[in-house]
């Protein structure tokens, strides 16, 4: 299966992407994980990544389709993609790619989230500063900002302020929002609500196998 996870930030794409490719054994791909690895090499194209990422911009479609063109033509039996496509541009052609692979998308889900909710969740966000899961400042005990899984300290975004996180989902309306009705057209959209745990939100998606409403 070929699976896009789309919402803006803040509303849950990697938490379900991880919690997807252990219930489907897929592999999941999130966009801003890659984008963050090749930062740290620190190679010219991990710093124009740094920057564009730093001011809420979105990364170039060059640099992003290269990236992820490594990642994907190494998975022949499915992936979660979670951060892309993130314009009109990039769907198309993901959607040439997977054509000359003679494949393509079988579902995109579509996590819906009030602003106030997003706003809340970023400003709150810590992420593993070595493998990446993330917590929640509410949620956690201070006195020990570690991850439970790799015991490596706990960090927050540069983009998670309100300034960058207001201007992240100003982004996402202009360019992301599009793909909503570009992937119902294709009658492979399906809206989820996003608000409340991440237990409920996944069993809402998997409501959507329960019931039958993917092709």
């Amino acid at each position: 299966m070929y699976m896009v996870l789309l919402g803006p930030p803040g509303a849950g794409k990697g938490t379900q992407g991880e919690k997807l490719k252990d219930k489907l054994g897929l592999i999941h791909i999130a966009m801003g994980n890659l984008l963050r690895e090749t930062v740290k090499k620190k190679t010219p194209s991990g710093e124009k990544v740094r920057a564009f990422m730093e001011e809420g911009k979105l990364v170039p479609d060059g640099v992003i389709l290269e990236l992820l063109k490594n990642e994907i033509e190494l998975e022949k039996e499915g992936f979660i993609l979670d951060g892309f496509p993130r314009n009109l541009s990039q769907a198309r052609k993901l959607d040439e790619f997977l054509d000359k692979e003679a494949e393509k998308l079988d579902l995109v889900i579509n996590l819906e989230v009030k602003k106030a909710v997003l706003i809340k969740r970023l400003r709150g966000r810590l992420i593993c500063s070595e493998c990446g899961k993330v917590y929640h400042k509410s949620k956690i005990d201070h006195s020990m900002e570690i991850c439970k899984d790799c015991g490596a300290s706990l960090l927050q975004r540069n983009d998670d302020n309100s300034d960058i996180i207001k201007k992240r989902i100003e982004v996402y309306l202009e360019h992301t929002h599009p793909l909503i009705d570009y992937y119902r057209k294709k009658k492979i959209l399906r809206n989820v609500q996003g608000e409340g745990t991440s237990e409920k939100v996944f069993q809402r998606i998997m409501d959507l196998f329960k019931e039958k409403k993917i092709a």
